[in-house]
């Protein structure tokens, strides 16, 4: 190598150092590692099964979703939302809501777990326009004002602006009947992807400076919002729901197991991979003992049907306290009623994917999910839930409900001895491996599944009582001979 070839070398070596030097002065790591992100991007594990359950379909709030074309027309309404809340609070200026933003900008952008590309004017007016849009929405469902708005029909919760960018143009305006039913449930759906949340404290930020006189109502408003109009039920907030970090969040605090299953466990324990489970599943249902049994007593219970045959009887949950509430208590297993309809698997599989990628959040709803997925095999399982009123699907057959179960779970974790429902599964299995209740189960699968086997038992059963019948009439016979 020459003197002129070593020279450029080191040159080189200078240079990339230098910009080593920039980077590493440039990060700033103490904020993320203190509290860590609480809006994260989907892990491309979760999505392989179904992306779309984590996409939105009609407004982009927040960055991770804010430039996709295919949301522009909410992009346009946002401004003339911007527009209504400037005027709910005439002492407060477009000014002094950009100075409250720029004041948690980097609260703001550390809430996300994926580094925000925007210059600083542009990540506070995408900011602005998404909360005060957020705020408006849940407004128009139920105001905020002293002057109450009269809400007779669901079309009419509708702002005009809405119509007349998101209907089919002068047609939807003298028609709202046209075309507008989805907007405010694709909307609410929208705000409880994981993907597309807000910091819910610069949302009460702008609230409190638009409404003063009612800080204390965006929980509770927003919270009507989203179950009434995604969930299509009430539902009533948590009143210990401490610190929120985002809509998703709020839902995730309203659904908490009863008390005393609550799992107060740390989510970053020695967990579990669900897909052990799997295999565990289809073991022979006599080959309970070893030294692994300990480990599969938390890890896997029988189908409903195989329960069915081992003497439980499944009954709805008449006062359950929410959608997680399930006991089992002397053979009778009790759970709460779950509609299923086109929205669950976007709701449950959103909910998991913030507690899997979340420090501090309790994995209820993976729980709950994960004891779904072992008592849901098959369509039958399906069928029997739907009996005892246990499930109400609009789905259509049994089979679209077990495969919703039988995928929610790939690739999650979960510490199945700090699970809320991890009772149950000791109580589950210390029945099943009860020897009269694993006798009674052989007898109803093999000789009482279906009503031709019932009929070959019952004959098998008359022709051995005649057969019976006659060898004792021939033993008399011989015995005492007729005259």
């Amino acid at each position: 190598m020459s003197i002129a070839e070593e020279k450029i070398e080191i040159i080189t070596n200078e240079e990339w150092l230098s910009s080593l030097k920039t980077r590493v002065a440039e990060t700033k790591w103490e904020g993320w590692c203190t509290d860590g992100p609480t809006i994260s991007k989907v892990p491309r594990i979760f999505q392989e099964v179904n992306p779309k359950a984590y996409e939105p379909k009609m407004v982009s709030l927040g960055p991770y979703h804010h430039r996709n074309i295919h949301l522009k027309a909410m992009e346009d309404l946002k401004w003339h939302y911007l527009q209504k809340f400037l005027g709910r609070n005439p002492g407060k200026s477009l000014e002094d809501y950009i100075e409250q933003i720029k004041k948690r900008e980097l609260l703001a952008r550390m809430a996300y777990s994926e580094k925000v590309d925007m210059s600083s004017d542009e990540f506070a007016q995408m900011m602005l326009l998404d909360c005060c849009f957020v705020i408006e929405i849940i407004h128009s469902w139920k105001p905020f004002v002293e002057i109450k708005e009269t809400v007779p029909t669901f079309r009419t919760r509708l702002p005009m602006s809405m119509h007349q960018t998101v209907g089919k143009g002068t047609e939807a305006v003298q028609n709202p009947n046209t075309s507008t039913r989805y907007i405010l449930p694709a909307i609410a759906r929208d705000m409880l992807m994981l993907e597309n949340q807000l910091p819910f404290f610069l949302l009460q930020t702008l609230f409190d400076s638009a409404y003063p006189d009612k800080s204390d109502l965006l929980k509770k408003h927003a919270f009507e919002f989203l179950g009434e109009t995604f969930m299509n039920r009430k539902m009533k907030l948590a009143s210990d729901n401490g610190d929120v970090y985002h809509l998703l969040h709020m839902l995730h605090f309203s659904i908490s197991p009863p008390e005393k299953n609550r799992d107060d466990g740390e989510p970053f324990a020695f967990c579990w991979p669900l897909q052990s489970m799997k295999k565990s599943r289809h073991q022979p249902k006599d080959d309970l003992e070893g030294t692994d049994h300990q480990t599969r007593q938390l890890k896997w219970i029988p189908s409903a049907t195989q329960l069915m045959e081992a003497g439980v009887h499944f009954r709805k949950k008449e006062k359950a306290t929410n959608l997680l509430d399930i006991t089992f208590h002397n053979g009778v297993m009790e759970i709460a009623l779950l509609q299923i309809d086109d929205s669950t698997e976007t709701f449950l599989r959103n909910l998991i994917a913030f507690e899997q990628c979340s420090k501090n959040v309790s994995l209820h709803v993976t729980a709950y999910a994960a004891f779904m997925d072992c008592i849901i095999n098959t369509a039958a399982d399906v069928a029997l839930l739907q009996q005892h009123g246990i499930i109400l699907s609009g789905l259509g057959d049994g089979k679209q409900v077990a495969d919703l179960f039988n995928k929610l779970c790939k690739e999650v974790t979960l510490d199945y001895e700090k699970s809320y429902v991890s009772g149950i599964y000791k109580d589950v299995n210390k029945h099943w491996t009860n020897k009269y209740n694993q006798w009674r189960a052989r007898l109803n699968h093999d000789y009482f599944s279906n009503p031709w086997a019932i009929i070959s038992v019952f004959a098998a059963i008359l022709l051995f009582g005649l057969a019976i019948t006659q060898t004792i009439y021939s033993a008399l016979s011989y015995v005492r001979p007729p005259n």
